[in-house]
């Protein structure tokens, strides 16, 4: 969520799924709890209304750079 070059999200988005679903897989082999668990469903929600949110986007804001970003602030 901290990736400033927005073309770089949805290969980060596509990671940070892979690393969510290899933890929740530990934390079931290992009998961790029940909020461990609703913490990596928490994240992966996250995920994919990000996800969404790239894909309603128009195509000219997927080239926003971190500069401009920081214009609005």
């Amino acid at each position: 969520m901290c990736e400033l070059d927005v073309n770089k999200l949805p290969q980060r988005i596509s990671e940070a799924e892979s690393a969510v679903m290899r933890a929740r897989e530990l934390s079931c082999t290992s009998g961790e709890g029940f909020d461990e668990q609703e913490s990596l469903d928490d994240a992966m929600c996250v995920l994919n209304a990000l996800r969404g949110s790239l894909k309603r986007r128009p195509s000219g804001i997927q080239s926003t750079t971190s500069l401009d970003c920081l214009k609005g602030a």
